[in-house]
């Protein structure tokens, strides 16, 4: 039988990452006890996707093997390389923006990213890899990577660097030294649970309607517990200093 491409979002805050696992909870993993499939994106433990896909060669039901928090909802059996990958990282606004845009400038480009990822020792990893970095200011800042392919917590721990420079606890030329010459002291990763898996262009999908309101659904009633803790935090804080009402 063919191969044919299915996207699915997932909230990775209950998953050991997307890639199957031994012993732990996955997204390959539980999708593998219905039906044989690959990721084409792996994402870490904690980090949610709107737009990953699975190959695979049996015929789905997508709204039979969408589980709690794993959404399939789009077919496609055309494509054409090379994929490009979307992340999104979002930041809070108390940082410097001129810097974020700097250090965003510097990083966006080919360069060796050694310094910026988890080594790998099952692979023979090609490090040097070409993307770029755009930060959209609003209520928040988020950080938008793209590119071909990212290494092992490439983004993370290349968005921890920006903040650094951002808080002025590193500056721009510190940047430009790791990407010039490797290091075994690295950067470390920022927290999982604020970065997406946006998108992998170079698909045709066909969309189901009913999955898209499903994952709608789920969104809104996260959005709306989200704000209401927003408002308990803010009330707190206000209680404690005295000037709550």
């Amino acid at each position: 039988m063919s191969v044919i491409a299915v996207k699915l979002a997932y909230d990775g805050g209950k998953f050991f990452g997307s890639q199957i696992q031994k012993d732990k909870v996955t997204v390959e993993g539980e999708l593998n006890k219905f039906f044989e499939c690959r990721l084409l994106s792996r994402t870490d433990r904690g980090v949610s996707a709107l737009g990953n896909v699975l190959f695979t060669e049996e015929e789905i039901n997508l709204r039979r093997y969408s589980f709690d928090r794993i959404w399939l909802y789009g077919k496609s059996s055309s494509w054409k390389k090379p994929f490009k990958k979307k992340y999104s990282y979002f930041l809070s606004s108390d940082l410097d923006i001129d810097r974020i845009k700097e250090a965003c400038s510097l990083l966006s480009g080919k360069h060796d990213f050694y310094n910026f990822c988890k080594k790998d020792r099952t692979k023979k990893l090609d490090y040097i890899k070409e993307i770029e970095i755009n930060p959209y200011i609003g209520e928040c800042i988020r950080l938008d990577f793209t590119g071909e392919s990212f290494l092992w917590e490439m983004v993370r721990r290349l968005t921890n660097a920006i903040i650094s420079v951002g808080k002025g606890e590193m500056e721009i030329e510190d940047l430009k030294d790791m990407l010039k010459k490797r290091t075994e002291k690295k950067i470390p990763p920022a927290p999982p649970e604020y970065l997406l898996l946006v998108d992998i262009e170079g698909f045709e999908f066909t969309y189901d309607e009913y999955m898209l309101r499903k994952i709608e659904k789920y969104f809104e009633n996260m959005y709306r517990d989200a704000f209401l803790k927003k408002n308990i935090f803010s009330y707190s804080l206000n209680f404690l200093r005295g000037t709550y009402v």
